[in-house]
């Protein structure tokens, strides 16, 4: 399928978490300790904002390209499984079947907008900052792809991506209206409204920034 580059594999015998049971608190929680320890924070609000700015890519992106751009059919996603240690999503190479009705209803409604929402209410990390995550994923896909894909084809899927009322994010707004841009060169990055709070985690005595990061470096998050 041609999506290592989004760390989405064939499990080749490998398992992991059905995507379904990272919505059940007591998993998620278990997989943000860990996905914590390993980026150097004592905060599970910015370790599930960083998880999800990763996890973004695996499920976001990567169904963009394969759903989205290259319009294929197979439903890996149905049946994928998040590798937490290797931080892959794995998928079954033999699974033949096709996807039913719309991809984004599948990845958002279904899965990352509860998923949103659920970090949100449980450590307390406002929900535009999660959504610009995924926005961000989503805009990397546009300006890695523009290059091999027409320009049609990435306006017609951002503006599908960028609707006002769109049913398959699963609420009666698109976030992502706020966060994806058209842009009038696709390899532009533009400056994020929100900070991810990747400044937080711990790298010796200097705080990192994302180079489209809103903050300057003396200023804390409110």
């Amino acid at each position: 399928m041609n999506l290592e580059n989004y760390r989405v594999e064939i499990n080749n015998g490998r398992s992991g978490i059905p995507l379904p049971q990272l919505l059940d608190t007591n998993v998620l929680t278990s997989v943000l300790h860990q996905y914590a320890y390993r980026i150097g924070t004592d905060s599970l609000g910015t370790a599930g904002s960083l998880f999800l700015k990763r996890y973004a890519v695996l499920t976001a992106a990567s169904s963009l390209d394969y759903y989205g751009l290259q319009r294929q059919r197979v439903d890996w996603f149905t049946t994928a499984e998040f590798e937490p240690e290797t931080f892959t999503l794995l998928i079954d190479d033999s699974q033949s079947v096709l996807l039913q009705g719309d991809w984004k209803t599948r990845v958002f409604a279904d899965h990352l907008t509860p998923l949103v929402e659920k970090i949100s209410s449980e450590w307390r990390i406002p929900q535009k900052i999660l959504w610009e995550n995924i926005a961000v994923r989503l805009q990397s896909v546009f300006r890695k792809k523009s290059s091999v894909s027409s320009s049609d084809e990435l306006q017609q899927q951002l503006k599908e991506l960028t609707v006002a009322k769109a049913s398959w994010v699963g609420g009666e707004d698109n976030p992502l209206s706020i966060y994806l841009h058209h842009l009038e060169e696709w390899t532009c990055i533009p400056v994020r409204t929100t900070c991810c709070r990747y400044y937080q985690v711990k790298f010796g005595d200097d705080h990192p920034y994302c180079g489209n990061c809103p903050l300057p470096k003396n200023e804390t998050i409110k």
